[in-house]
């Protein structure tokens, strides 16, 4: 019974569309699950203490969310850990270490995990980008790494990642070296609009204006059948920026949304299905 409570203690913070208070996730728990509220607190307290879940503050009140100080599963192939944590990977997984730090991209924030999802599904299995070799990749505002990190673990050959954040580079060129892709993955302080070449794959985790203003710069920058990942805002904006990659010759290709934040998946041409 415990167990069953537990996983659905998990379920609810997952599938939730906003933060929870650990008070409206006991209230939801033991109402779906007839179970009293003092046994599902326990259950939380369970939780907590092995890490499953994690208490976080937003001006003075408590969220429960999941937790990132131990391995978590991302997609069917990424799984994120904290460096420390020792991880034993099943055949065909992606683990990617990130240290925690002050820049943006932990995996924490649905944008990210949206982001790495699409990047699984592009990059992999029977989607796997344009059947092509020696893809390159972009991630524009890179914060953390995380992006740049798993579009080289996930087969990009080589990939840059670029922030105008001296925190952010700081950070990312760390987290490179944390998963020995150094050789891979360049970290750069140079501006898309000053960038030279053109990129396979391009994801960018960033807020809705900044994707608007800098579109044209990303689509000059894709390859003929390349593909843009964009993540960062909230589903009523989607529509807006779709038409606007549209403009600049992109055409959409698959789209998700996890708690009302959204991405998108571009494509400069071909016919590709993502979903």
């Amino acid at each position: 019974m415990i167990k069953e409570i537990k996983r659905l203690i998990c379920d609810t913070v997952l599938d939730a569309r906003t933060k929870l208070t650990p008070g409206e996730i006991t209230s939801s728990v033991a109402r779906q699950s007839g179970t009293d509220r003092k046994t599902v607190k326990l259950a939380i307290k369970d939780l907590v203490s092995l890490g499953e879940l994690t208490y976080t503050y937003v001006y003075g009140t408590s969220f429960l969310e999941r937790s990132f100080d131990r391995p978590v599963r991302i997609s069917k192939r990424i799984v994120l850990k904290p460096p420390e944590k020792k991880y034993l990977p099943k055949p065909g997984e992606v683990i990617v270490n990130i240290a925690g730090g002050a820049a943006f991209g932990n995996g924490a924030h649905p944008t990210t995990c949206l982001a790495l999802r699409a990047m699984d599904v592009v990059l992999g299995g029977d989607l796997c980008l344009l059947g092509r070799s020696h893809l390159s990749g972009l991630d524009v505002g890179t914060g953390s790494g995380i992006l740049a990190i798993a579009l080289a673990k996930l087969g990009v050959e080589k990939v840059v990642g670029i922030d105008i954040d001296p925190c952010a580079l700081s950070e990312a060129t760390h987290n490179v070296s944390l998963n020995g892709r150094g050789c891979q993955v360049m970290i750069s302080k140079t501006p898309l609009e000053r960038l030279a070449g053109c990129f396979s794959v391009i994801v960018a985790n960033l807020a809705y204006p900044t994707l608007r203003r800098l579109s044209p710069h990303l689509s000059k920058r894709m390859e003929k059948g390349g593909v843009l990942i964009l993540s960062g805002f909230k589903e009523p904006v989607a529509g807006d920026l779709g038409r606007t990659c549209a403009e600049q010759g992109l055409r959409l290709i698959g789209e998700e949304t996890d708690r009302q934040w959204a991405c998108l998946v571009l494509r400069k041409c071909g016919n590709m299905v993502w979903g």
